[in-house]
């Protein structure tokens, strides 16, 4: 049975899930290429040139964060599989802008078994394979240390 997957993104925050401390739950993936050499990473939409992992808001309709992180992965990169490891809850550690929350993070390693080429957010975000140093480079030139700390806890080389 082939699985039916909108071609529309979430967007907006009624359906956000936040934690008893008030921090807003967040659910992203680390895919990893099948020879561990190189990760998936997205274009930033509020800057160009700037990659992150697929990531985004836990909704009140999912029943586990793992749902929200694979949904993610399908709106922001295009990929399906599955996930093969949690890595893990990651606080960010930077003090929330103000007037907006602390974000928790839920990671997740993921099994990538289809790049689609068409994706929801496919006009708004490229992707692209990087290895270790050039994802850690790029989390670092960010200032997201939430994404450096996903990235040192999956199985990627490096």
């Amino acid at each position: 049975m082939v699985l039916s997957r909108s071609m529309e993104s979430r967007v907006g925050r009624v359906k956000q899930r936040y934690a008893a401390d008030g921090s807003r739950l967040v659910a992203g993936v680390v895919a990893v290429s099948v020879d561990r050499r190189r990760v998936l990473v997205v274009e930033s939409t509020n800057r160009v040139n700037h990659w992150v992992l697929p990531k985004g808001g836990y909704e009140t309709d999912e029943a586990r964060p793992e749902d929200a992180a694979a949904r993610e992965a399908w709106e922001e990169a295009g990929i399906t599989g599955r996930i093969t490891r949690a890595l893990g809850e990651i606080r960010d550690p930077r003090p929330p802008a103000k007037g907006l929350l602390r974000t928790l993070y839920y990671f997740f390693e993921f099994h990538v078994e289809r790049e689609e080429d068409r994706w929801p957010e496919m006009h708004k975000r490229k992707r692209r394979w990087l290895t270790y140093e050039e994802a850690k480079s790029c989390f670092q030139t960010m200032n997201r240390p939430e994404l450096i700390e996903a990235l040192d806890r999956s199985s990627v080389l490096r």
